[in-house]
């Protein structure tokens, strides 16, 4: 079973925010996947928790994971919101940009954990993704205008770092695997 407190905790949290998941959805953003996937797969993990008592640790443990998880994305996007004026439509139109944040933070964070990696490798890796967020981190602004043959290379950087890295598995990819194979 799923501790209780954490659970009502994940409940309360997805109504103080529930303006911004529903705009979000109703919206189809392209951040709904960095959201939408993780609550649903938390309620269903929660549901299957009352009835399994043999994987109550596994279950816990993914969780609280994807709690946290949960709680960093729409804790940062609410920070890009206010950098945003609060303005939704804004917050939506600069959606894309905020995916590539989201999935270098991430990606970055694997390559750092993941061993296999030759050495000299990994930092250059890990500098261009560096360069890569700086850019896109200081163009999540309203009305900025983007010079469009640094956006070009900023973005080929992009799909080249995750086409090179394939092998990983970004965490939004795995919980919208998980609602797929679970029909959620």
């Amino acid at each position: 079973m799923i501790d209780q407190q954490l659970y009502n905790d994940f409940v309360n949290y997805i109504k103080e925010n529930n303006k911004l998941i529903s705009f979000l959805e109703e919206n189809k953003s392209l951040l709904t996947d960095y959201i939408s996937p993780i609550i649903k797969s938390l309620t269903f993990l929660a549901k299957i928790a009352e009835s399994d008592e043999n994987n109550s640790e596994e279950i816990q443990s993914i969780f609280d994971y994807g709690l946290s998880y949960l709680f960093e994305n729409l804790e940062q996007l609410k920070l890009y919101l206010r950098q945003l004026n609060n303005d939704y439509q804004l917050l939506d139109k600069m959606s894309f940009y905020i995916k590539i944040v989201f999935d270098l933070e991430e990606l970055k964070m694997e390559i750092e954990k993941c061993d296999d990696i030759d050495k000299e490798e990994k930092n250059k890796d890990i500098n261009r993704i560096d360069d890569v967020l700086e850019f896109f981190e200081d163009n999540i602004v309203p009305n900025v205008v983007i010079n469009e043959f640094e956006l070009d290379n900023y973005l080929k950087l992009y799909y080249d770092l995750l086409n090179k890295y394939t092998n990983i598995v970004l965490a939004n990819e795995a919980f919208n695997e998980y609602c797929s194979i679970y029909g959620i």
